[in-house]
């Protein structure tokens, strides 16, 4: 009654005016309920009363019908779903029939609608046992079939208020809803207001009673899941009701309606500005009838919201407009959804496409910072060495500011730490707040309100984290959570799965290279031995071994040849396989560094190549001593071996977050084929066309060496000519300070 109150001047409860509209609110309303006004709708539409009154009822009507669906079909769920959500109703969707009656237990519905063939308990049943239930015999229920024809007799003594044909569409199942609903409002006694056959009927005075409480309207109006405003012909608010107030505060309602955009930052869905002019209150005091204009404002609590606006005119009797009446309807949920589905699918395009993991990783971040409107998305993934999340990849937004990035991040420490040593979704409200987990270089650099982390899996193992800013505050959200979990599971199998791709691409290379080495690499020595070995056997009896000498040299070193070419094979086969044994102790490997240097320094300078070191004076690993100077002495023969002379070799060593670091650089292997130099028996282009000797197996081995001490050997470019291969090795930290560094020439 408030509503209609405020749209009346002066209001006089004692005046006859006042006590007809009063009369006039209680008739139109029963005569909504039981359809009887639609036949008096024409000459009832000048009523200024007669149009609020109808307004809000149906607007509260929409969106009050609470439904069970039992549906054992997913794709059939889903469509019955969307289709009833779309119509406002509340739904809960439930495999079979049994799950249908718990769940009527729990909370009594509007209606019941329920496929006759599922398990358990089908539709038949269901609908026999809900009449069977006095507390629940008037429940109105439609049947879905696809199955019984509408004569079955199983059908007819069912009891079900309707029967639904599949296949149906979108306005079949719409009437058919409707119609049920419309059924049980116009007689709740027989389909489904649940009272009991025995309990006594309402008196005529107590219906009379209600429907004529002057308090029935306001009750209305306040007591709606819905927003609703109402605003005179000079635009000002004279109600808001519980809803807004509660979403917008309660001084809301002083604000004039030109100030509520900038006041309450009103937006569109898109994230534009909305202008005063655009405010569906507005529109609809000029005369315009506004269906689903889109808002997005911001809660008390600075929480986005999707809104969707209905607003009229209101008429006087004359037809002159005395004001307009909205109504909100907030759609954060299916906004959100529908924004999260396109996130899913834009993730997942993105690691279908990438041509690498890394364009993987990047594309994903891209997607997720774009759809989720996350300015600033970064992806940590765990080192095995240094046991650290090294950064990945990162995402930062057009115009957002960007954030420091730590080199690395220990276990537990920092937002991304705790969420790897927790292996759960981490949510930051307030990245400025007090006991907030972000590292205080970070939140001082950060404009953003709200942080996250998220595991990223493969398997059990936690491989990585997600991290994400926001300018939002975002609470703990169970669908983003869910929809981010998903994300970064199939991120990990997509890492997991380039890491198996490329084992089988190695192992297919592995395959090409035995073929190789039958035909080249052993083929060539041995043509050396068995020509030398006919000529030998062509030579008379009566020749003497001095004669002979050169070719016997031949033999002999084509055999060594081939005697440490099988070595080397078969120790490269027990690394992989894990049949060799390494043993585990604190080593020196400055030490050992310091030794190879110098054993391979003659041959260095024997070619005036200078061997520069940058040592400190010591770093301790856990390893097998004899296999990492195995390791050292490939990679310095190599390094002096292509080397042009008169070049420099330099050898640097020094420990970067829990590991030692070895890099050797020198102009070596032509750039295009430093991705090639770790397969067995590559050689570079320069070894085979200056006549370098070796077998193609040392970087091979050490890589093979340096696996099984848990580290990595890499190569690469070392612009602008060369190569610089290095090696990371877990590092066993002192308490001590390392000492400086040394450097030798």
């Amino acid at each position: 009654m408030a509503v209609i109150e405020l749209l009346l001047p002066a209001p006089d409860r004692r005046c006859d005016r006042w006590r007809h509209h009063h009369q006039v609110i209680n008739r139109i309303l029963w005569k909504v309920r039981t359809g009887a006004l639609w036949r008096e709708l024409p000459k009832a539409t000048h009523d200024p009363v007669t149009v609020c009154t109808i307004y809000v009822y149906l607007t509260y009507s929409a969106t009050m019908a609470y439904v069970v669906m039992a549906e054992d079909n997913p794709q059939h769920q889903r469509v019955i779903t969307e289709i009833l959500h779309r119509l406002h109703h509340e739904t809960v969707m439930v495999p079979d029939g049994r799950a249908a009656l718990a769940a009527i237990a729990v909370r009594r519905p509007d209606l019941v609608i329920a496929d006759v063939d599922m398990p358990r308990l089908d539709g038949v049943q269901l609908c026999r046992a809900i009449r069977r239930d006095p507390e629940l015999a008037g429940l109105p229920v439609l049947l879905v079939t696809a199955y019984l024809p509408p004569s079955d007799p199983e059908l007819e003594t069912a009891g079900a208020t309707m029967l639904l044909r599949k296949p149906f569409g979108v306005q079949q199942l719409a009437e058919a809803v409707q119609r049920c609903l419309d059924t049980c409002r116009a007689d709740p006694q027989g389909a489904g207001a649940g009272a009991s056959a025995d309990a006594p009927a309402a008196s005529g005075e107590d219906s009379a009673g209600l429907l004529s409480s002057p308090d029935l309207v306001s009750a209305l109006l306040h007591s709606i899941d819905i927003g609703i405003a109402v605003c005179d012909r000079q635009g000002r608010l004279v109600l808001l009701n519980n809803k807004l107030r509660t979403f917008f505060g309660e001084d809301s309602a002083g604000v004039a309606l030109a100030d509520w955009p900038h006041h309450f930052v009103l937006r569109h869905h898109d994230g534009t500005p909305l202008s005063a002019e655009a405010l569906p209150l507005v529109r609809a005091l000029a005369g315009e009838t506004v269906t689903g204009a889109d808002l997005l404002a911001y809660d008390q609590h600075q929480r986005p919201h999707w809104l969707l606006v209905n607003a009229e005119p209101i008429h006087d009797s004359a037809g002159e407009p005395i004001g307009a009446v909205a109504a909100v309807h907030d759609v954060s949920t299916e906004h959100q959804t529908q924004r999260y589905q396109r996130c899913k699918n834009a993730v997942l395009e993105a690691l279908t496409t990438a041509a690498d993991a890394t364009g993987a990783a990047t594309a994903a971040l891209h997607a997720m910072g774009t759809w989720l409107q996350w300015p600033y998305v970064r992806l940590w993934l765990a080192d095995p060495v240094s046991d650290r999340l090294l950064p990945a990849a990162t995402f930062t937004a057009p115009g957002a500011t960007p954030l420091p990035i730590p080199a690395s991040i220990t276990r537990g420490h920092s937002l991304a730490g705790s969420c790897w040593q927790r292996g759960e979704p981490i949510w930051v409200p307030d990245v400025h707040a007090p006991d907030s987990p972000i590292l205080p270089e970070v939140a001082r650099a950060a404009p953003y309100q709200a942080a996250g982390a998220i595991p990223v899996r493969s398997g059990a193992q936690v491989i990585g984290v997600l991290t994400y800013f926001s300018h939002d505050r975002q609470e703990p959200e169970p669908a983003l959570t869910v929809l981010l979990t998903g994300i970064t599971g199939h991120l990990g199998a997509h890492l997991e799965r380039r890491r198996a791709e490329e084992l089988a691409h190695q192992l297919a290379a592995s395959i090409d290279e035995y073929v190789a080495l039958v035909g080249h690499e052993l083929r060539t020595p041995l043509t050396s031995i068995t020509a030398c070995t006919d000529l030998i056997c062509q030579e008379p009896d009566d020749t003497t071994l001095g004669d002979l000498r050169n070719l016997l040299d031949v033999v002999v070193r084509n055999s060594a040849e081939l005697l440490t070419l099988v070595d080397q094979l078969l120790d490269l086969v027990a690394l992989e396989s894990g049949h060799a044994r390494l043993t585990s102790a604190p080593v020196d490997l400055v030490a050992i560094v310091t030794d190879a240097v110098s054993a391979t320094r003659p041959a260095g300078d024997a070619r005036h190549i200078t061997l520069r070191t940058d040592l400190p004076d010591q770093l301790t690993v856990p390893g097998d001593d004899t296999r990492l100077r195995q390791v050292l002495d490939h990679l310095l023969d190599n390094a002096i071996k292509y080397s042009p002379d008169g070049a420099t070799v330099s050898v640097t060593l020094h420990s970067r977050d829990n590991a030692a670091v070895l890099a050797i650089t020198n102009p070596g292997a032509p750039t295009d084929e430093h991705d090639h130099l770790l397969r067995r028996l590559y050689r570079g282009s320069n070894a085979r066309h200056q006549g370098i000797p070796g077998s193609g197996l040392g970087l091979t081995l050490s890589r093979a060496i340096i696996d099984r001490h848990h580290g990595t050997l890499t190569v690469k470019p070392n612009p602008p000519t060369g190569t610089s291969v290095t090696m990371r090795l877990p590092h066993i930290a002192h308490a001590d300070p390392t000492p400086h560094q040394r450097q030798t020439t």
